[in-house]
Formats: C-alpha cells, structure tokens, sequence
C-alpha cells in the first residue's frame, strides 16, 4: 500500500498552504482514449452511510438515533435486492451473483468501474486507501456512498471504456473551511483550506502512478472528465457559514477546473436536502422556502450559475425513520435507497452534461 504524501497542509487543517505543494504539483494527462476519471468530492455524505446489509426495524422507537437495526431489515441494499420489485427506479438484482437466492446471494462487482479512497470518514486526512472494482462492499464493508450509484450510471454509459473514480471526501469538513479555495481567500480573506488542496494531493497521488495502486492498467492514460460534488451539512448548520455558501460555491468551481486545467469541466451538485423532521415540503424554482445552502447549490440565491453545472434537488430522496435504518437525520437515516439514488441522480446529470 502506497502512504506517499505531497508535502504539504494534509494535516494542518486550516492553515495557509505552503509553497513546497504548487511546486510539487505535476500536470494532468489529458489522453481521451485513456481511463475515464471523475472526482467525487464532499463531507460525511459522500462518504456514505448508505447500509449494505442492516435495515430498519418499524417498530423501533421514533426519534431515536440509536440504532435498531435487523439483519436484511427495512431500507438497506440487502432488502431492496429481496424486494426488487418494490423499489422499480433500478434493478438492484444487478448488485446479488446469484439473483434466484438474494438472501444469501454474494455482492458482484463491476472491474470496468475502480474505486479509489484514501479513508475521510474519520474526518482525518491521510487514512488509509480504500480501493476495489466497484461494488456495493467496496467502500468499507458496511456502508456504501453515491460512488455506487453513480458508478453504475457512468460504467454503463462507457461501455467501452474503463472508469476510475476517486472519492476525496472526509465526514465534518466545511466548504467555508476545510475546502476553502484560493478565489475565495482572494475574495473574502482567510486561509486556503486543507481539504481543497488534500482533493488534488489524493488525485495526484492514484493518477501520477495508476499502474501502483492497479496493475491491470500499468502504463494507461487518463482523462479527468467530471466532478461530483456533495457537502453542505456543515455549513447549513452555521448563521454565519450559510449566507456566504452562494459566493463560496461558484468560487470553489472556478478553482476546481483552473486546478484541473479545464474550465468547463462538467460539475454536478446534490443538494444537502437531509435533516427534516418530517417529509420536506419539495418546491420548484426560487425554492423560497428552502435553506440558504440548499438555495444556493440550487442557484436560487442571486448568483449567476456557471456554465456545464448541473444540480439535483435531493428532498425528493429523503425518506421517514419509520422506513429507514436509523434516526440519524444528518446522515439521511442511513437509508440505502437515498444514498442510491443521490449518486445515480449526480451519474445521470454527469451524463447529459458529457453527452453536450
């Protein structure tokens, strides 16, 4: 297992950049008949507590966020596989080897779709590599994030293609902050955040030596063809963080592609819709009613929309504790349709962005 690092700030949250990472920084290839590689990005959502194999228990006591779980129960991949055709938005049969036993069926995995993490679930920079054909087991072995959706979206589309995807994303980890840009330094003061630059160290760090980390594509190109991006809880929570999250945001996407030296490069955005008490009230544009983050990923809060930039409204994906794995409201309760359907959702806009 590789533990190389790029000298710099992955453990010095929140202080200045140091001068040593640009100079260490080397260009990205550009080879469009290389691997297909997208960046998913974010706080503990796009980590991903999506459960595998644990559901939910209906008669487990509300409002608790102790979980209850059960084995196959209400919500996790395992009983939407069983009960298929009760959940018609996908065929997660797709996901079992042996779709006639999916009680007991093993997970399959797709080795045209590679998934790489460096652990952010801790919220600590610098944990160890995760990194698998893609496959519902392929996060931790317990809990799965919008990688699996997306993948399967993106894998499809590229039929003929490999694809890498490479998750930078760490639980905690504010856009006011921990990913805060250079263009929002230059705009609003402060310091380069450690995150942002930690998305580009760990990118650096599988694509500078591809053939390391899987030997299978020793030698391959690659071409960098989208970004993912979901995180927001952080910030919705704070008074002061929230009203500045429509200028950080445009911000942090300018930066992105001038890093990855390409301005267009197609950008997709979940909405941080969790955290109701209830079943939220789903609103068509200006969204007047929503949050001041939520607004702003929505570009509903008086700031120009940039261009190749789509975002998706996740309310519609939040589903009640009463079906769902835990009363984890931040963590969307934990339920393996919404983190689903948020990466499919982000796959699905990646693609009619590629597809211009």
């Amino acid at each position: 297992m590789i533990q190389r690092f790029i000298t710099t700030t992955l453990t010095l949250v929140g202080m200045a950049l140091t001068q040593q990472a640009g100079a260490e920084s080397k260009t990205w290839d550009n080879d469009p008949k290389g691997i297909k590689v997208f960046i998913l990005a974010g706080q503990s959502n796009m980590v991903g507590y999506g459960k595998v194999e644990d559901g939910g228990n209906p008669a487990w006591e509300k409002g608790s966020e102790e979980p209850k779980e059960i084995k196959g129960g209400l919500r996790c991949l395992r009983e939407m596989a069983i009960n298929n055709k009760n959940y018609p938005e996908f065929d997660y049969t797709r996901f079992l080897e042996d779709p006639a036993n999916p009680e007991t069926s093993k997970w399959t995995t797709r080795p045209d779709v590679k998934f790489w993490w460096r652990n952010g679930g801790s919220g600590k920079l610098g944990g160890p590599i995760n990194k698998s054909d893609l496959g519902p087991m392929a996060n931790n072995n317990k809990w799965f994030g919008p990688e699996l959706g997306f993948g399967e979206v993106i894998g499809d589309y590229y039929k003929n293609d490999d694809v890498l995807l490479i998750k930078t994303a760490w639980g905690g980890h504010s856009l006011q902050a921990n990913f805060r840009s250079p263009t929002m330094v230059k705009n609003r003061g402060g310091e380069v955040g450690a995150s942002y630059q930690a998305i580009f160290d760990c990118s650096h760090e599988i694509l500078d030596d591809i053939g390391a980390q899987f030997p299978e594509w020793k030698g391959r190109g690659y071409q960098i063809v989208g970004f993912a991006w979901h995180q927001g809880f952080n910030d919705l929570v704070s008074k002061t963080d929230a009203p500045l999250y429509k200028d950080n945001l445009p911000d942090f996407i300018e930066d992105v592609r001038k890093e990855f030296n390409n301005p267009n490069l197609p950008f997709v955005i979940a909405t941080t819709g969790m955290g109701h008490n209830s079943q939220p009230v789903i609103e068509k544009f200006p969204f007047e009613n929503y949050r001041d983050v939520e607004r702003a990923q929505l570009w509903a809060a008086g700031v120009d929309k940039p261009a190749n930039v789509l975002s998706i409204d996740t309310r519609p994906f939040w589903h009640p504790v009463e079906v769902s794995p835990s009363g984890v409201g931040h963590h969307w309760h934990h339920n393996a349709q919404t983190y689903f359907m948020i990466g499919k959702s982000l796959g699905e806009s990646m693609v009619d962005l590629i597809k211009k």
